[in-house]
């Protein structure tokens, strides 16, 4: 199921694919739309991700996000390295990172 939420962001948005990400997912267009400008406008302002994106040897692409970052992880496989963006971003879903 994650892997599907990273397709979903990554995916180009409106048209076709997006509604069928839509319908795949059951999740409204509207939300992958919002998932969309959390990564491209909100993240990309968080004190976390300002402190953060400096440790990346090869910098991350903000307009290709989450994708982009994604790509900086080193593991076997798709799966795998969603877990670990997911470890990396964790900090951002406590009160005293978020604000």
């Amino acid at each position: 199921m994650y892997v599907a939420v990273v397709l979903a962001l990554v995916s180009p948005p409106g048209g076709a694919v997006a509604d069928e990400l839509s319908e795949r997912l059951g999740v409204a267009a509207r939300t992958l739309e919002r998932w969309r400008a959390w990564w491209s406008r909100d993240f990309v302002a968080t004190p976390f991700w300002q402190a953060m994106r400096s440790r990346f040897p090869v910098p991350v692409v903000s307009a290709r996000l989450p994708q982009s970052l994604l790509e900086h992880f080193d593991a076997g496989s798709t799966a795998q390295r969603l877990v670990q963006l997911l470890r990396f971003i964790a900090p951002l879903s406590t009160c005293a990172v978020s604000k």
